[in-house]
């Protein structure tokens, strides 16, 4: 009779377990992660509706998966300390990573950390990737692979050789004073998107998703260069940009520097606009910049549709970010590089089966330092203790109307910063200068209201957002963009 009642307790017991879900004789799965970095990509996609011109609908079919994080802004303005940022937790602030040719593994506050794919290594996930993922200096002369399973082509070179065959002498080529990488161009004929690096890299993710034998639970980051600058481009994705049809930036104004600190003009400042348009290249070198976008965007269409058709669909969490923006004429500058909404909005998508609700949108003001602790929480992993210095995602991705209490802070330089809530954009330099401005009224950031009295309560609350602590400067390596 015990017998009896025990075996019956224990059907019970697996009936209730499958009515959850759940199999009580296995243990949780953990959830696989899809990692895509873009570089360079600003607003202008559809999600974001930054230039209506922009064509990007595997990206956007992407976010009406999950959620579009509206109002998502970088670390630091430029390559290498953002991924620093992106791959610690760890503010540029508290680290001394300010700059891309600031170095990783010889600061020893981030060297000593626990990076993302080390993270995920250590709580038994696989680990695996392609592309520029760390920022390229970093992977290749210092990190080279470090909490990585794999990586394609090799743990000590994330980006392949440049393919240098052009249909046209590229326009800024040769040109004194402009970078080689600083231009654009369509490719030769004959060459074909999986000839081209980031081909490569989407091919390799892919054929990795789709040949069915990844290790699970597992991580694979895929890394696309493009559209960052020399915006190289198949012929075809020219042509679905009309040169004539090129519209200049919405948010272009002649004498839109005349309210901003002086201090702004030493933020790395690049006289690459002025040269673009003296050269009468502003439009093509647009048109380069939609052209390299559209082409980014079928490869993440490449990537993103090998995992839908994979067996790994439904228990991926897939989380797209780009790591910075990019002004291209906005406060006359062709470039990253500054505290400005351009250069620091980014895209951020997250998809989390059974957590986001597809086509949900947030525009609470969130960051790139939040990816980290936010995979974590969405893997049921412990963050590494006293690291992580972002927020949890999680909640807002549950409920994107949810309390939010918090604003986003980007760095650049030592001691120069930019807060932004949900309204509002403050800025403060080095030197004591500010900046203010009303997004609410003023999306393009013309009207500086930093010395407008009825805006003091403003800036005492944005200024919350500012560290206490400012970590001197690290030490120096690497390539400088």
């Amino acid at each position: 009779m015990k017998i009896m009642i025990l075996s019956l307790a224990v059907c019970l017991l697996c009936m209730v377990g499958k009515i959850e879900g759940k199999d009580l004789n296995q243990q949780d799965e953990k959830p696989n992660i899809l990692f895509i970095a873009i570089d360079d990509l600003n607003d202008w996609t559809g999600m974001l509706k930054g230039n209506p011109q922009a064509r990007t609908p595997h990206i956007d079919k992407l976010a009406s998966r999950g959620v579009v994080f509206t109002n998502a802004h970088c670390t630091a303005p430029a390559c290498g300390p953002s991924r620093a940022a992106i791959m610690t937790g760890i503010r540029p602030s508290t680290s001394g990573n300010y700059v891309n040719r600031s170095s990783l593994t010889r600061n020893p506050i981030l060297n000593n950390s626990v990076l993302l794919p080390e993270f995920f290594q250590q709580n038994g996930y696989y680990v695996c990737g392609s592309g520029k993922l760390f920022h390229g200096a970093h992977f290749k002369q210092e990190v080279q692979g470090r909490g990585f399973d794999d990586y394609y082509p090799s743990k000590t070179q994330d980006l392949f050789p440049w393919i240098d065959r052009f249909s046209s002498p590229r326009p800024m080529n040769g040109m004194k004073n402009i970078a080689r990488y600083a231009d654009w161009g369509p490719y030769a004929p004959d060459v074909k998107l999986e000839d081209i690096n980031d081909g490569k890299t989407a091919k390799w993710a892919a054929e990795t998703l789709l040949g069915g034998e990844l290790k699970e639970p597992f991580f694979l980051g895929t890394g696309i260069f493009q559209p960052h600058l020399p915006n190289y481009a198949l012929q075809k994705y020219f042509d679905w940009f009309p040169l004539d049809e090129i519209e200049l930036p919405e948010g272009y104004k002649e004498d839109d520097l005349e309210d901003v600190p002086e201090a702004s003009a030493k933020q790395q400042h690049i006289a690459w606009l002025k040269k673009i348009r003296a050269a009468g290249q502003w439009k093509p070198a647009i048109q380069a910049y939609l052209a390299s976008t559209a082409m980014t965007d079928d490869l993440i269409g490449q990537i993103v549709g090998a995992l839908e058709k994979s067996k790994y669909a439904d228990n991926t969490i897939i989380v797209l970010w780009s790591d910075h923006g990019f002004q291209l004429g906005e406060k006359e500058r062709w470039a990253k590089y500054s505290l400005w909404e351009r250069a620091t909005r980014v895209n951020l998508v997250w998809v989390a089966p059974g957590v986001t609700k597809p086509g949900s949108t947030c525009a609470k003001p969130v960051n790139l330092l939040d990816i980290y602790p936010t995979l974590a929480s969405l893997t049921g992993c412990k963050p590494p203790e006293k690291q992580l210095e972002g927020n949890d995602l999680s909640v807002l991705m549950k409920n994107p109307e949810a309390p939010w209490d918090k604003t986003s802070l980007t760095t650049f330089g030592y001691k120069n910063y930019g807060v932004r809530s949900e309204r509002y954009r403050y800025i403060v330099y080095a030197d004591g200068s500010e900046e203010l401005y009303d997004h609410e009224k003023d999306k393009w950031e013309w009207h500086n209201l930093a010395d407008s009295p009825e805006y003091a309560d403003v800036k005492k609350e944005m200024q919350k957002g500012i560290p206490v602590h400012h970590e001197p400067p690290g030490e120096l390596s690497g390539r400088n963009r």
